[in-house]
């Protein structure tokens, strides 16, 4: 199962799932990143990898609720 053989207007809950955790993770990640020296173009490329992902997200209806850190259906 992949984004490939996704229904444009349909993604597979799995993969919305797996989308919302890496977001997640990468969250994580962010505030430990300031501790290191990294470049800028690793930042300027960590930075689009969670634009892209909150992306396939929102284009799909859902977000990350705030209160219980999981996906969710977004409302309009």
């Amino acid at each position: 199962m992949s984004l490939v053989h996704s229904p444009e207007d349909k993604i597979a809950r799995q993969i919305l799932q797996a989308v919302s955790s890496a977001i997640k993770s990468l969250e994580t990640v962010t505030g430990s990143l300031a501790e290191h020296e990294i470049g800028r173009e690793d930042d300027e490329s960590f930075s689009r990898a969670k634009r892209l992902l909150w992306s396939i997200l929102e284009s799909s209806g859902y977000t990350i609720d705030i209160d219980t850190n999981r996906l969710r259906k977004a409302i309009d």
